[in-house]
């Protein structure tokens, strides 16, 4: 029978994504997409997981949306979050699965495919460049029937180390709305206003650049103030760094603000964006800045090469990753307003040309078309074997050891998000690379010198 919204062709997308991070870009992501692709005749459901860190109530309440199921597992196991899965798809019924950082959707799928039950076909979407979620999709290779990513170096890795096949790797980027009439910046002299958007974290954002940045920006004597919005692992180490900064009110952190206070509080207020990443798959925070016409200072970080749309001197300014003496330099550059303006006009040219939402819910949209489209992934005689959770699954097996946990009403106790609902399961293992070789693959293949 078909419900309210549903038409004869609507097909029903299940997006399986954890609750426990109701703020990110890949949150921004999903709300305006789920709307987006409902108006062009799917069905999207979102499935959220649920437990002591993964509050499906709090993340609605950031991002409602009407077409939502809680994906339970009583007992904290692997097999349990399996089977939790299984009876999301059993129950939904879904066209098409993607999985949005939960990778024990794919063990899901596969079982029911062994068993023989109508299954779905199963997408992963890919928002990461790292090397363990490229291990996710080279172990479930034989399951995926597509993968999506939103970089063109996370594309070109699927096939390379992943090992996907080309017709089963599809690119579609993220998209940010862009102000009608654009937004035009007129200020006047006074500090050069700089803003800081996302997580503040070492390992991928390089945040304890930050300071060492702004150290170099004072002795070449330029003015500033500097905002920041987010937070993170190292935020405590930055604001003792940057005591005295804030202590003069020269330093604010403003915390992580929802997208309305985003533009508010700092995209509207800035006169340029900084970013130190080592690697990125937008980021959507540049989309952002540029769509409100706001210039960016930006590494040359890893996924910037094969995405193509920075231009040094063109609609942004660029310094290589970790050079901090040359990042003040660019931002230096910023406290001429003709430079501001003109870097500011291309940068919106550029995402109005490739980046707003509209475009990426038209790209979504024809990869999901084209991944249905496509012949299902062969089916195996046998599941992929899970491993024990405990002394049941030992003495019992884990099929049998989950069943007695559940009669018992036992329950593993998790200390955080990612050992309730793992985000990712991936070896390192490809081709025998360590994490540093992978990355020094991953900048050459990017053509983007570090």
């Amino acid at each position: 029978m078909l419900t309210n919204r549903e038409t004869a062709s609507t097909k029903r997308l299940l997006f399986v994504a954890p609750s426990a991070y109701p703020l990110g870009g890949v949150q921004t992501w999903l709300d305006y997409l789920l709307p987006g692709l409902a108006q062009r005749d799917w069905q999207p459901i979102l499935g959220l997981t649920s437990g002591r860190f993964h509050d499906v109530g709090r993340y609605l309440t950031v991002h409602p949306w009407p077409d939502c199921v809680t994906i339970t597992n009583p007992t904290g196991s692997a097999e349990g979050r399996i089977l939790a899965l299984i009876t999301t798809i059993r129950r939904v019924r879904p066209h098409l699965v993607i999985s949005v950082n939960i990778p024990d959707t794919y063990a899901a799928i596969e079982r029911l495919r062994v068993r023989r039950e109508p299954a779905p076909r199963v997408v992963m979407s890919n928002h990461s460049i790292e090397s363990q979620y490229l291990g996710d999709a080279k172990n479930w290779s034989h399951v995926l029937d597509g993968m999506i990513g939103t970089n063109r170096l996370t594309c070109r890795l699927a096939e390379e180390y992943a090992g996907l096949e080309s017709a089963r790797v599809h690119y579609a980027p993220y998209g940010v709305e862009c102000p009608s009439p654009p937004v035009r910046r007129t200020r006047n002299a006074g500090p050069l206003r700089i803003a800081y958007s996302g997580r503040l974290d070492q390992e991928q954002k390089r945040a304890q650049d930050i300071p060492l940045i702004l150290d170099h920006l004072q002795a070449l004597g330029v003015d500033y103030q500097f905002q920041v919005a987010g937070g993170g692992p190292s935020e405590a180490s930055l604001k003792e760094r940057l005591r005295s900064g804030i202590e003069s009110g020269q330093v604010r952190f403003l915390g992580v603000l929802d997208p309305a206070a985003l533009n508010e509080h700092l995209y509207d207020w800035a006169d340029v964006l900084l970013v130190t990443s080592f690697w990125e798959t937008g980021p959507i925070v540049i989309w952002e800045a540029m769509a409100r016409g706001l210039p960016v200072a930006s590494s040359r970080y890893v996924g910037s090469g094969l995405e193509g749309s920075l231009k040094d001197g063109d609609n942004c300014l660029l310094f290589p990753v970790g050079d901090t003496e040359t990042a003040a330099m660019q931002l230096g550059r910023m406290t001429d307003p003709e430079v501001r303006v003109a870097l500011a006009e291309h940068g919106c040219q550029l995402v109005n040309e490739r980046y707003t939402r509209e475009r990426s819910i038209t790209s979504w949209d024809c990869c999901l078309r084209a991944i249905l489209q496509q012949p299902q992934c062969e089916i195996r005689a046998k599941s992929t074997p899970i491993a024990p959770a405990g002394r049941l699954d030992h003495w019992l097996g884990t099929g049998l050891g989950e069943s007695v946990r559940r009669i018992l009403g036992q329950s593993y106790r998790h200390t955080e998000p990612g050992g309730e609902w793992p985000h990712v399961h991936g070896s390192d293992d490809l081709g025998h690379l360590d994490n540093s070789e992978f990355w020094l693959k991953a900048a050459q293949i990017d053509v983007n010198l570090i």
